[in-house]
């Protein structure tokens, strides 16, 4: 599924930065691929390039290297978030923040498939989890619908789970693109990605939209 070669450069010292981030380019893909309980670290090292000891050295453990994966995914999700001050608050606006999502999951597929397996898998990790990488996600949207409801440019729905279906559907979207294409007959890959970015914005529209709005259109 993912075409990954060894990089690492002969003679380069054990704790070069790049070595460290070719180990975790190569980490995160098999990751995605095979999820936590599927990767070995014998897996990461051999396609990296590297022996167990240098992983050892720079991660320490397995779970620390999925750490590492995990946190370098959050911060790839930064640039994609909404802007602040000012909060967008009207049903389009926010609409286009958490479209901002999807942006992430098109330029970051193998990211995707990871936090989806993350989501099936991880049961156990999430009773020990200090820490939640997509809680400024979810924060950032929830505090634009929220300011929307204080406004009264935005219905009555619940912030933080409104956030989680947008967010929940586009990782799904992202990490099935190509059997949506399959199944959908669609020639290109380009068309689905198109209409699931009008259904993603017209759902979110109506789902945001006030009261008032949806009494009058009755």
């Amino acid at each position: 599924m993912f075409d990954i070669e060894p990089a690492r450069r002969a003679g380069r010292p054990l704790g070069a930065p790049e070595t460290r981030r070719n180990c975790l380019d190569v980490a995160e893909r098999l990751f995605a691929a095979g999820g936590f309980a599927g990767t070995g670290l014998r897996d990461i090292a051999a396609r990296a390039g590297v022996t167990g000891a240098t992983l050892a050295y720079h991660f320490g453990s397995k779970e620390k290297l999925y750490g590492a994966v995990l946190a370098r995914i959050a911060d790839s999700i930064l640039p994609y978030l909404p802007p602040t001050p000012p909060i967008p608050s009207d049903p389009e606006s926010v609409a286009g923040l958490i479209e901002r999502f999807l942006d992430w999951a098109l330029d970051h597929r193998h990211y995707a498939t990871l936090l989806l397996r993350e989501l099936m898998e991880n049961p156990d990790r999430a009773r020990k989890a200090k820490r939640w990488y997509l809680l400024p996600l979810i924060e950032a949207y929830a505090a634009a619908i929220r300011a929307g409801q204080e406004r009264g440019t935005v219905g009555p729905v619940d912030p933080e789970m409104t956030a989680f279906h947008a967010t929940g559907a586009i990782t799904h979207f992202a990490a099935s693109t190509v059997t949506i294409q399959r199944m959908l007959a669609l020639d290109h890959e380009a068309e689905a990605v198109d209409r699931f970015r009008r259904t993603l914005r017209d759902s979110l529209v109506a789902m945001l939209a006030p009261a008032t709005a949806l009494m009058g259109e009755a």
